[in-house]
């Protein structure tokens, strides 16, 4: 998702005008906009949890993907 697409589905949410300030959204439906750009529109939680649970995994597998990798020689001298 562009950030042009994002400020889009934000404008078409709000029927109120803001200025030069964006619109407000919750939360709840920015997670699950990230959950869809970074983990898919498909991603699911098998188990059975409460929705903070899976957001509590979203943003983890949402962290552990996008993790920057160190080089090996950043690794051997880093102490």
């Amino acid at each position: 998702m562009t950030p042009q697409e994002f400020g889009e589905i934000v404008n078409k949410e709000s029927d109120i005008d803001y200025g030069l300030c964006p619109p407000p959204i919750t939360a709840e439906r920015g997670l699950d906009i990230l959950i869809d750009h970074f983990l898919g529109k498909d991603w699911y939680v098998v188990m059975s949890m409460s929705k903070e649970q899976v957001y509590t995994e979203a943003i983890y597998e949402i962290l552990e993907k996008t993790q920057k990798r160190q080089s090996f020689f950043k690794r051997l001298f880093s102490r």
